[in-house]
């Protein structure tokens, strides 16, 4: 990770993405949530593999070829009002 991010930050961000996941009937494409593509581009690769590890770890989701797969029971949310709410707490790094 080329930056220092908060594990509060991360633990925000993983939310976000899982929320996402869940709008989209827990499973989709990782180029197709944007929550990922935010961090990709905001955070880099390697924190956006840092946190998609952090929640295989945690048995939240399963990589399935091209798909990433929900585990768990998570509340859905509007994909566009969770990337807006990622790309900010990214550029301001809270």
């Amino acid at each position: 990770m080329s930056q220092q991010y908060s594990s509060q930050m991360s633990a925000r961000l993983a939310m976000l993405l899982l929320r996402e996941l869940a709008y989209r009937g827990g499973k989709a494409r990782l180029k197709y949530l944007k929550v990922y593509r935010t961090i990709l581009e905001w955070g880099g690769g390697d924190y956006a593999a840092y946190i998609l590890n952090r929640l295989k770890d945690g048995s939240l989701i399963k990589i399935d070829g091209n798909y990433i797969i929900l585990t768990a029971t998570i509340q859905p949310s509007s994909p566009t009002r969770l990337e807006r709410e990622a790309r900010e707490m990214l550029i301001r790094g809270i």
